[in-house]
C-alpha cells in the first residue's frame, strides 16, 4: 500500500511539468492527499485545509488564528443555552443558488452527527431558523466557546446534498458505492473545486462571485500530494511546483541557499504525542520477551505509562530529530491555544533508572514487546521520531516494533478499527481552545454525548471527566483558568500520553510567491500572490 501511494504521488509530481499552466496558477504540494472533499466526513488537518478553500465556515478564521465574521456576521448569547447567529445576506453557492438560513441550520445538524466532530458539536440539540437571516443554536447546556468552535463548521447547500444523496455524512471507510461528496463540492468559498482525483491531484479555480475579500491573485491552483520528501523538494527546485508544505528539516538550509527560493515557518496548532492504550483489558500487539501475547494490558498501570514518559527524551528528539524546529511540551497544550498555562508546561524529567524501577514495580522487570504504529508522511520526521522512541525505550528493556503506515491507512485504522494500543499522533482541539482538546482528545469516549471522538487510545479518568464537564458550562474567565489548570495537571500526572513537542510548520516556495503561514496548515489560496 505504501509503495503504491508513493508511486502514484511520484508519477503525479513528474507529470506536473507536462501540464499546461495558465497565468497566475499556483502549483503546490504536500505530504498526503485529502481523504475526501466532504467537509464533514473527517477532521484531519490536510483535508480540512483543502476543504476550507471551497467551503466557508460559519465563523471566519484569520491567518493569525483569530475569529472574524464569516457566513455569520455577528453572534451573541440569546439565553442560557443558546447562541444567536446573524447570517450574511447575498452569499452564493458555486452552483449559483443563494445561501439561506436553512442551509446553515442543515449544515450544523449534519456536521454534528459526524463521528469525528461530535466532541465539538455533539451537545448541540437544535439549529433553529428564526427568520431569513437568523439562526439560533441551542445546546444541551451552556457553551462559552461555541462561536470559537464554529471556525470548523462548514456550510453546505441542503438542496445540493439532497439531490446528490449525501444528506447524511458518508462513512469515510465505507465500501461499495462512492459517495458523491468524495470528489464533488458545492461551497461558497473563495475557490471552486474543478477536479478531485483521489491520491493524485486536486484542482481549484477562483470563485469570481466570492462574497469576501480576495487579497491574492491566484486564478487557478493545483494541489499534488507527494509522500516522498526528496521528491517533493526536487519538484520545487526543478520548478515543477511553486510551493511545498512540510519541508524536510534537513533541506531547510539548502532551499534557503538556493537562488530564487525561500522557507517560511510558524508554530503549528498541534502537538505530537505518544498515546498508550488506556482501558482495554488486553492491549493490542503486545508480547512478552518470548514472543507470547500479553494476557493483560501493561498501559493500564500508571507506573508503566510513567516509565515511558521518563524514558523518552523529548528534548533530544527536538534537538536532533527536529533540528530545533519544535518546542518541547509538558502538558496537553501548546503556546497559542486558548487556555494554555505556560507555568505548567514543564515536561517530566528524563530518568532511565527511575523508568526501569517503575517497570519492575509494575511487574515487567525485563520489559516487554510492543508495536508502535507510526503515521508516515503526515507530520514532519515521524519515521525518525518513531525510531528515536524505539531506541530510548530499549534502554529500559522495552522492545518496540515499528509499523509504518501511510496516512490514509493510519487514519482509517483509527477511525474504523481495530485501532491501536500504542501510536504516535498529532493532537489538538479543532477550535484552537484547550477545552476542545479536553472534550475530544482526552475525555472518556462516549460518542452519544459527543465526548472522546479522537481519544484513540481510550484513556479514561473520572476526575478529569468531572473537570471537563464543569469547564464546558463555565463562562467566568477566572473559573475557566482554574479548570484548565486542573485538567492539564491531571492529564500530566496520570500520563494521559507521552507529550513530545509542538512542531514548526515549514513551507518552502519560490521567492515570487507571497503567502502567510498559518498555524492550522492551510495555504489560503485567496491570500496568495504570484509576482
Amino acid at each position: 500500500m505504501k509503495k503504491f501511494l508513493q508511486g502514484v504521488a511520484i508519477c503525479g509530481a513528474l507529470a506536473l511539468a507536462s501540464l499546461p499552466v495558465a497565468a497566475n496558477t499556483l502549483r503546490f504540494g504536500g505530504t498526503t492527499p485529502p481523504l475526501t472533499m466532504d467537509p464533514h466526513s473527517t477532521n484531519d488537518f490536510v483535508t480540512a485545509a483543502l476543504v476550507r478553500q471551497v467551503y466557508d465556515s460559519l465563523v471566519g478564521l484569520t491567518n493569525d488564528m483569530d475569529i472574524e465574521p464569516g457566513i455569520a456576521t455577528a453572534w451573541a448569547p440569546a439565553g442560557e443555552n443558546t447562541w444567536r447567529f446573524t447570517i450574511r445576506e447575498g452569499v452564493k453557492f458555486h452552483d449559483g443558488s443563494t445561501l439561506t438560513a436553512e442551509d446553515v441550520a442543515f449544515s450544523i445538524m449534519r456536521q454534528k452527527e459526524s463521528a469525528l466532530y461530535r466532541a465539538m458539536y455533539g451537545q448541540i440539540r437544535e439549529a433553529k431558523v428564526v427568520d431569513a437571516k437568523t439562526v439560533d443554536v441551542i445546546s444541551a447546556g451552556p457553551d462559552p466557546i461555541l462561536p470559537r468552535k464554529m471556525v470548523r463548521l462548514f456550510v453546505m447547500s441542503a438542496a445540493w446534498a439532497k439531490a446528490n444523496n449525501v444528506e447524511k455524512v458518508p462513512d469515510l471507510g465505507a465500501q461499495g458505492t462512492e459517495a458523491y461528496s468524495l470528489r464533488h463540492a458545492n461551497g461558497t468559498g473563495p475557490m471552486r473545486l474543478v477536479l478531485q482525483e483521489p491520491a493524485q491531484r486536486t484542482t481549484f479555480e477562483r470563485n469570481k462571485a466570492f462574497w469576501g475579500p480576495f487579497n491574492g491573485n491566484v486564478e487557478r491552483a493545483i494541489y499534488t500530494p507527494i509522500t516522498s520528501a526528496p521528491t517533493r523538494v526536487s519538484a520545487l527546485l526543478s520548478n515543477e511546483l511553486d510551493l511545498i508544505t512540510d519541508v524536510p528539516l534537513q533541506d531547510v538550509e539548502r532551499i534557503n541557499g538556493t537562488q530564487g527560493y525561500m522557507v517560511s515557518s510558524a508554530p503549528q496548532q498541534l502537538f505530537m504525542q505518544l498515546e498508550m492504550d488506556g482501558t482495554r483489558d488486553v492491549a493490542l500487539d503486545t508480547w512478552d520477551k518470548n514472543g507470547q501475547p500479553l494476557q493483560a494490558n501493561p498501559f493500564k498501570d500508571l507506573r508503566v505509562r510513567r516509565a515511558f514518559a521518563h524514558a523518552v527524551d523529548a528534548k533530544l528528539i527536538v534537538d536532533r530529530v527536529m533540528r530545533g524546529q519544535a518546542f518541547v511540551v509538558g502538558t496537553a497544550a501548546a503556546a497559542g491555544f486558548g487556555g494554555y498555562q505556560k507555568d505548567l508546561d514543564v515536561r517530566w524529567p528524563t530518568d532511565v533508572e527511575l523508568a526501569k524501577k517503575l517497570l519492575a514495580e509494575a511487574g515487567y522487570p525485563n520489559g516487554f514487546i510492543v508495536q508502535l504504529n507510526c503515521p508516515l508522511q503526515r507530520y514532519v520526521n515521524t519515521e525518525e521520531i518513531c525510531r528515536a522512541t524505539a531506541s530510548m525505550l530499549a534502554r529500559i528493556g522495552v522492545e518496540v516494533r515499528i509499523k509504518g503506515m501511510p496516512w490514509p491507512e493510519f487514519a482509517r485504522m483509527l477511525v474504523n478499527g481495530p485501532s491501536s494500543s500504542f501510536h504516535l499522533i498529532g493532537a489538538a482541539g479543532n477550535s484552537g481552545d484547550v477545552q476542545d482538546t479536553f472534550t475530544s482528545v482526552m475525555a472518556t469516549r462516549n460518542r452519544d454525548k459527543g465526548l472522546g471522538g479522537t481519544n484513540w487510545a481510550l484513556w479514561s479518568n473520572a476526575e478529569f471527566d468531572a473537570v471537563t464537564a464543569e469547564l464546558v458550562g463555565t463562562f467566568d474567565p477566572a473559573k475557566r483558568t482554574e479548570l484548565y489548570r486542573r485538567g492539564l495537571t491531571i492529564g500530566k500526572e496520570q500520563v494521559h500520553a507521552v507529550y513530545l513537542h509542538q512542531p514548526m510548520l515549514t513551507w518552502a516556495m519560490r521567492r515570487s510567491i507571497t503567502v502567510p503561514a498559518r498555524a492550522d496548515s492551510a495555504v489560503m489560496l485567496k491570500d496568495v500572490t504570484i509576482k
